[in-house]
This record gives C-alpha cells, sequence and structure tokens, in this order.
C-alpha cells in the first residue's frame, strides 16, 4: 500500500486526532450553513471527508494520504477496508471531487450543492466512525 508519495505512516493514536478534525470539520459545515455562507460550508464539508478518510487508514492501514491528489484517499480506502467501503468511497469521492469547483473556481458554490457536500460529509462521517475504537 505504501506507495512512495501516496502516504505517509499513520497511528493508531494519529486516528484519534484526524477523527477529531474531522469532527470539527462537520461542526464548522452545520455553522456555515446556519450562517448561509456555501462556501465555507462546503470547504469545511470537503475537509471533514478528508479528514475522516485519513482517521479510517491510520486506525487500520497505519497510512494516511498525501499526496497532492485527493483523489487517491478513495483508492487508498479501498484498498485498505475491502468491499466495505465501497459505498462510503462514493460520497468520500463526491466530496473530494468537488474540491477544485469549491476552492479555485471563479463562481460561488449554490445553495444545493453546499447541502449536497454536507449530506455527503454526514453520511461518510458516521460510517468513519464505526470504523473507530
Amino acid at each position: 500500500m505504501g506507495r512512495s508519495g501516496r502516504t505517509r505512516a499513520a497511528t493508531k493514536g494519529d486516528s484519534r486526532l484526524y477523527a477529531g478534525k474531522a469532527s470539527e470539520f462537520l461542526s464548522s459545515t452545520e455553522r456555515a450553513i446556519a450562517s448561509r455562507e456555501w462556501d465555507a460550508a462546503g470547504l469545511a464539508a470537503i475537509h471533514a471527508g478528508i479528514s475522516a478518510s485519513d482517521a479510517v487508514l491510520a486506525y487500520h492501514g497505519g497510512v494516511r494520504s498525501a499526496g497532492q491528489d485527493h483523489r487517491v484517499a478513495v483508492d487508498l480506502l479501498r484498498e485498505t477496508m475491502g468491499a466495505a467501503a465501497d459505498e462510503p468511497a462514493k460520497h468520500l469521492k463526491r466530496l473530494i471531487d468537488k474540491k477544485n469547483l469549491v476552492e479555485y473556481e471563479q463562481r460561488r458554490l449554490t445553495q444545493a450543492e453546499a447541502l449536497d457536500l454536507a449530506e455527503h460529509a454526514r453520511r461518510f462521517l458516521k460510517w468513519a466512525k464505526l470504523q473507530l475504537p
């Protein structure tokens, strides 16, 4: 699994740190939605998913995704967790697929897009929490 440039070593202890970040980002998502700050909500949802993925990967695989291409995390999750990650990985992929749009494109995120990303983050984090002690 540890292909050069794709991963960094991580411990089960690190998984708690990433899980904490994921929860904090999800809380930020909810606050941004309440404030109707769609770009902030979307980006926080994306980072919640990425951190939750790192938590699961650290705990079960001893690694975290480290490449610039966050889509690698989806593949690592499937490699590490097998078929158990098939459905949850779809939520993570949806989040990561929108990252460049939210951060770099010359348009604002719509309410519908932000709410969609928040729902994918909620579902992915719910699954991720079940994978951790």
